[in-house]
């Protein structure tokens, strides 16, 4: 393939992938009409992108202010203790909910970061007492290693997943007061 053709596939690629993150619910027809190529193109190039695990997987992206649900976020910094061979084992392969019992969260993100924190945790709670209660239970199944936790309530969602959550007279409001 030459150059300029790798540069025009990279460029189908990049906009396919920018239509399917505004909405992954697109026909390939309508897809491709955005991005100006063919459906039959669009159909390729969607599963080469799934086949390599460019494209891991579809979701809905939720609104949870219509589910009178928060989002929070938590910052860890651990300590040097290492984790010991159940901890390295379960870590990759368990949400929030399967290794602290009973917490009431709903797992958005797990992150592993480079900074002043070494975690992140974004998830949402019912309310403040709830996402404590997650941070209480860390503290409690993984004090070792744990130095320490800083729990941030996100006051509200601009954009997640790239999708701009309010309406523009709720997103008016909100500025207002910044």
């Amino acid at each position: 393939m030459n150059k300029h053709n790798y540069e025009q596939n990279s460029n189908i690629e990049e906009k396919i992938l920018e239509e399917l993150q505004k909405n992954c619910r697109l026909s390939a027809d309508e897809i491709g009409k955005k991005c100006g190529c063919s459906r039959y193109k669009v159909i390729r190039v969607m599963k080469k992108l799934e086949d390599n695990n460019t494209i891991v997987g579809y979701t809905a992206v939720i609104n949870p202010l219509k589910l009178n649900l928060k989002n929070f976020i938590l910052l860890v910094k651990r300590s040097s203790v290492p984790f010991d061979e159940e901890t390295i084992k379960m870590i990759p392969f368990t949400t929030e909910n399967e290794f602290i019992p009973d917490v009431n969260i709903k797992s958005i993100a797990t992150l592993y970061v480079h900074g002043n924190y070494d975690w992140v945790f974004a998830f949402t709670a019912k309310d403040i007492s709830n996402a404590k209660d997650f941070c209480n239970k860390i503290i409690k199944y993984f004090n070792k290693y744990v130095n320490e936790l800083e729990l941030l309530e996100i006051v509200y969602p601009f954009r997640m997943n790239g999708i701009t959550l309010p309406t523009k007279d709720e997103m008016r409001d909100m500025v207002k007061i910044l």
